[in-house]
């Protein structure tokens, strides 16, 4: 019997040796990444902001900053896996309709850090977004988000009514999904050898076929979007980062409680064909905030990430924001 285990175990060894070397995809160096993704606009900044216990945390954030510094100022947050990349093409766009768009990469994506204590939540998230325009001496703006991007962005205008001039949620997450922490990934995978071990193994076809998910077209995924997507994936530590993070729950004000207080402006675009966050989703925020129907547009063609699938989408933003004016 202690042979048969013995034998047993070699094989279980040897496959899961096997199965490394086939799906080892390595850590891509943050300054090779760099040459390839920090634009003629980007900047990084040091940031510190405060744990729920009030001790100081630092993080470096790296952001895009486009447009005149006069102009008026449009926040754009990207979502879960994604970089402030993902809306470049509408950045451009409002750039040239005369408004300057700040797009930071959100803790633990993009060419930014994380937390050494690795934890996060809308509210850090936030907090991060607020001090980088803090730092550009920008009192108000508008602003809008995608999926966990949307959710931090209603989480700033909640907890700073008196800078946002418009809300915007782009298939955004409701705040049912921040209100409990959240078990990514079974426990003892968390663990520093399993998660550095595991977080190696990133098959390219795997992730092209879960970004293909999040689109209502699959086929308008270019490889060019993708190659960045995966790259960005791979930059050192941020796999790592990502199995072992774990979330803050704010204890003194629930977020549902956050979202029914807003009172800003706020329109909504959806895709229709979203699979990651449905679009019932949609009737949340619309009993939340009051929304009307005028205030929502839902694409029947779309998906997840309607800005990136379809940037002409920024004229129905652009005529909302121009309607306050």
């Amino acid at each position: 019997m202690k042979r048969f285990f013995k034998i047993l175990s070699i094989i279980i060894l040897s496959l899961l040796i096997i199965l490394f070397l086939i799906f080892y995809t390595p850590d891509l160096k943050t300054e090779d990444l760099e040459d390839m993704y920090f634009t003629d606009h980007s900047s990084y900044l040091e940031v510190s902001i405060l744990s729920l216990e009030e001790e100081p945390l630092s993080i470096t954030v790296h952001f895009q900053d486009l447009g005149h510094p006069e102009d008026p100022v449009i926040v754009l947050i990207h979502g879960a896996f994604s970089s402030s990349h993902t809306f470049l093409p509408w950045a451009e766009t409002l750039v040239n309709e005369g408004y300057r768009v700040i797009m930071p990469d959100l803790p633990y994506f993009g060419l930014s850090g994380g937390f050494e204590d690795k934890i996060t939540s809308f509210r850090r998230s936030g907090e991060v977004v607020m001090a980088i325009l803090e730092e550009l001496d920008i009192e108000s703006f508008h602003i809008a988000g995608n999926s966990l991007g949307g959710a931090v962005a209603w989480y700033i205008t909640s907890e700073y009514p008196a800078h946002v001039l418009s809300l915007t949620l782009i298939d955004a997450l409701p705040a049912f999904l921040g209100e409990e922490e959240q078990e990514r990934v079974p426990a003892f995978l968390t663990t520093d050898f399993f998660a550095g071990l595991v977080s190696q193994m990133t098959p390219k076809f795997l992730v092209r076929s879960v970004l293909k998910t999040a689109y209502g077209n699959p086929e308008l995924l270019s490889e060019i979007i993708f190659e960045r997507y995966l790259d960005l994936l791979r930059k050192e530590g941020t796999r790592k980062n990502i199995m072992q993070v774990k979330q803050e729950v704010e204890p003194d004000w629930g977020y549902q409680d956050r979202l029914a207080s807003i009172t800003s402006p706020t329109f909504v675009l959806w895709g229709e064909k979203d699979s990651w966050i449905p679009v019932d989703v949609i009737d949340i925020f619309k009993e939340a905030l009051s929304l009307s129907n005028d205030h929502i547009i839902i694409y029947p063609d779309l998906g997840h990430v309607p800005m990136e699938e379809d940037p002409s989408t920024v004229y129905d933003y652009l005529a909302f924001i121009d309607s306050l004016n």
